[in-house]
């Protein structure tokens, strides 16, 4: 698989400058808005939560780099305020789908989160790990401006954390996000 990821990786770099690009810039700045829904382990139970996530992009040709961090809010219907904080390096592929105004592309993500959990006056705090995949498009707003939509589906390791003096691990579940932003050109 490493064999492959590497082979690709060099294949985009290597692509004739027809392919598509993420931004027209070789680095670009991403803010987007995010829903996310976890479920299994101990996430069962927990709402859909609302968040945001930025990231830095590196844009050498089709194939692109970002590295970034994302927050979500959730709820557990016990009455728990749950909170996801990360950072995360995500690898993308685009896709040319014959248009100047409009791209595909499929993505990885891998995330390290600090989960706090607060029910009361009581906190906890841990840390996991998200491994993603998925994609969405991109939509030229102008030269330097691309709305992206997209979304993953991935496996969510959500640690352990500590409540009084109780360990409690939160096991294994996995997750969804879904992702609406823009994606603004930066520098020459």
């Amino acid at each position: 698989m490493t064999r492959k990821l590497l082979f690709l990786a060099l294949l985009a770099i290597l692509a004739p400058a027809t392919l598509s690009a993420q931004s027209a810039q070789m680095f670009s700045l991403q803010l987007s808005g995010l829903g996310m829904y976890p479920f299994g382990g101990e996430m069962d139970n927990v709402d859909v939560g609302g968040g945001w996530e930025a990231q830095l992009r590196m844009n050498p040709s089709a194939f692109s780099i970002g590295a970034g961090a994302e927050q979500t809010f959730h709820q557990r219907l016990t009455g728990q305020d749950i909170v996801l904080l990360g950072g995360f390096l995500e690898p993308r592929y685009v896709v040319d789908i014959g248009s100047d105004n409009a791209a595909l592309y499929v993505s990885g993500r891998a995330a390290v989160s600090k989960i706090t959990i607060k029910s009361g006056t009581i906190e906890a705090t841990g840390t996991g790990y998200t491994l993603n995949g998925g994609g969405g498009f991109l939509f030229r707003l102008t030269d330097r401006v691309n709305l992206d939509a997209g979304a993953t589906l991935g496996f969510k390791n959500l640690g352990d954390v500590t409540i009084g003096s109780t360990p409690v691990d939160l096991g294994t579940g996995a997750n969804v996000v879904v992702r609406v932003g823009l994606a603004i050109g930066l520098g020459g």
